[in-house]
Formats: structure tokens, C-alpha cells, sequence
């Protein structure tokens, strides 16, 4: 009997907790969905420095939303993504994000021999993920001046209201 109530109390324990970890599970794929983003634009920079050519990252409006590390060489004053650049990698971003959305005209980010950044907007790149149980918002905001980007979590990944 003992043994039975044990297996019990174990099993409620357990069912309790698969919920929980589903969305645990969820937070860290949207937080590392996040810093994929983050890694892209430093990788761009750190390029752009160390090869002494700029370097940009140009996200497509295309569904799944798709970006484009190049390097800026028809156009460099202009600060966006032509056909004629040379395309470095060409890769999807996480299914994770619901949304992107940037301020920035042309949805083009060039990093300058400096580290400088040269784009034509506010400079901030916003995600949105989100599933049934979470919802996660995050803001990247590129320095013009020195080219380093700032992260933030608008709002951190968290079990979604019902508002």
C-alpha cells in the first residue's frame, strides 16, 4: 500500500511538472533564437574590422524571414543591399520569431572598417516570438557611432497573459 501511494504521489508530482517544462523549453529556444540574432550583427562587425571592407547583414521580407551577410562593395556610401554585393552566407532565421521588424530603410545594417555602423533609420531591430503559453519580446539597438549593438528584453519570455 505504501509503495501504491508513493507511485501516486509521484505520478501527480510528475504530471504537474511536464507543463512547466514545456515552457521552460520554450524560453530558452526564443532567448537562444535571440542571441543567434546578436552573434549575426557582432559577426558583421567583427568582419567588416578585421578585413578592413564593410560588412552588412540585410534582412529579407520574406516568410520565413531570411538575412543576407555580405560584403558592401557595389555601393558603399549608400549603406544598403544591392544584387550585385557579394553575398557571404545566406541563412533563415529561427521559425521561433513570429514578427521582425527594423526602422531601418532598407532593412540593410553596413559595419564601416572602423566598427562604425552605417544605415539609414533609428537603427533598432525588434522580435517577437511567441506560442500559446509564451510570448517574448526583444529590441537590438546599433550604435551609429561605434557599431556595437545593445540588447534588451522588452519582455522577457513568459507565460502569455489572457487579455
Amino acid at each position: 500500500m505504501e509503495i501504491l501511494s508513493t507511485m501516486v504521489i509521484i505520478g501527480i508530482v510528475s504530471s504537474m511538472a511536464v507543463p512547466r517544462f514545456k515552457i521552460a523549453m520554450e524560453r530558452i529556444s526564443y532567448q537562444s533564437s535571440d542571441r543567434e540574432m546578436l552573434s549575426l550583427l557582432r559577426l558583421a562587425r567583427s568582419l567588416a574590422i578585421s578585413e578592413k571592407a564593410q560588412y552588412g547583414i540585410y534582412f529579407e521580407d520574406t516568410t520565413p524571414r531570411k538575412y543576407r551577410l555580405f560584403k558592401d562593395v557595389s555601393n558603399p556610401s549608400a549603406f544598403t543591399y544591392e544584387d550585385s554585393d557579394s553575398t557571404i552566407k545566406i541563412d533563415t532565421l529561427s521559425g521561433d520569431f513570429a514578427m521582425l521588424y527594423t526602422d531601418i530603410t532598407g532593412n540593410s545594417v553596413v559595419f564601416q572598417p572602423n566598427g562604425s555602423a552605417g544605415f539609414i533609420g533609428g537603427g533598432n531591430i525588434t522580435s517577437m516570438a511567441m506560442s500559446e503559453d509564451v510570448i517574448a519580446i526583444f529590441v537590438h539597438n546599433i550604435l551609429a557611432s561605434t557599431g556595437r549593438v545593445k540588447s534588451r528584453a522588452v519582455r522577457r519570455p513568459m507565460a502569455a497573459c489572457t487579455w
